[in-house]
């Protein structure tokens, strides 16, 4: 795992140096996803947080509405979002 931001800068450009210079314009594209996101990604050097929670709530609650095929109203889906989701605790420090 890369610790310092100054590698993980490097790397980072590194890695989107060769599908900006293809001739696949699909590349080129893939190529600005990150580095949209380039001052984001280094933020995590600073504060080392992620939303890495959040994505897993999420993907727990897409799954609920996948397995029931739609709620009858909004209700149902929040109260079995809460219930299936209620084994994680989130603290902020």
């Amino acid at each position: 795992a890369i610790t310092d931001k100054q590698v993980a800068e490097t790397g980072f450009k590194l890695l989107i140096r060769w599908p900006r210079g293809s001739r696949n314009e699909y590349m080129k594209t893939l190529a600005n996803t990150p580095q949209n996101h380039f001052e984001n990604i280094m933020n995590y050097f600073d504060d080392r947080l992620t939303n890495a929670i959040l994505e897993c709530l999420n993907n727990i609650i897409q799954s609920i509405k996948h397995a029931a095929r739609g709620f009858k109203n909004c209700e149902y889906l929040k109260a079995i979002s809460y219930l299936r989701c209620e084994a994680f605790e989130v603290t902020v420090t």
